[in-house]
């Protein structure tokens, strides 16, 4: 059981750590969807499922492992006479360490800072998406088969003049300002989202 305990924590160690990385660089969640970003053939809410099922796998065995260990790592914190001393200088040493990293994280101290930093940046660009015009097309808003044209232009999301006349040009007739994203969805027979893509005048497939 000890030699399973081990590996399966160095298993679950090693996938907690790649879906850590691919959830560090991954766009916010309305990004996310909005892009369908997929990377090396897995998308965001995979990569969390598969972080949160690992992360059990971990909690688990590292329980075990702790417990089959029991009496070295009691060893690290005691001294000579086989007495708990929380003074030992490995024992302050991973302490500070730990303490520093959350301490420092939840205060913003440098470096955790630009790591945070670098990874929210990271995100960020992912959203960024040039238009022919070199401007940046903002991701769709919250509830978006709520909004009508006249909320998008006016939130600057789309140009209402130019998305009237892509709209026109894909046969859709009588369009007015007040029409809901949902509706148009509709009777073009498309998704939402494509509607939004579709009215920025440009193709991000």
């Amino acid at each position: 059981m000890k030699k399973i305990t081990s590996l399966s924590l160095g298993f679950s160690f090693l996938i907690m750590s790649y879906t850590g990385v691919m959830l560090y660089i991954a766009p916010h969640g309305k990004v996310a969807r909005w892009l369908d970003w997929h990377l090396w053939g897995l998308d965001k809410t995979q990569y969390q499922e598969l972080h949160s099922t690992s992360m059990i796998l971990f909690l688990v065995f590292g329980f075990l492992h702790i417990y089959y260990n029991w009496k070295p790592i009691m060893s690290y914190i005691s001294d000579k006479n086989k007495k708990i001393s929380w003074t030992k200088k490995e024992f302050l040493i991973a302490f500070v360490l730990n303490v520093f990293f959350v301490v420092g994280t939840l205060y913003h101290a440098q470096p955790l800072k630009g790591f945070v930093d670098l990874g929210e940046y990271i995100k960020t660009s992912w959203g960024i998406v040039e238009s022919g015009a070199k401007k940046s097309i903002k991701p769709p808003p919250s509830q978006l088969g709520q909004k009508t044209l006249d909320e998008l232009d006016l939130d600057e999301y789309i140009n209402i003049e130019k998305a009237k006349k892509i709209l026109n040009e894909k046969g859709l007739k009588n369009i007015n300002e007040d029409m809901k994203i949902k509706d148009i969805a509709n009777d073009l027979n498309i998704e939402k989202i494509d509607v939004y893509k579709l009215i920025t005048g440009e193709n991000y497939e």
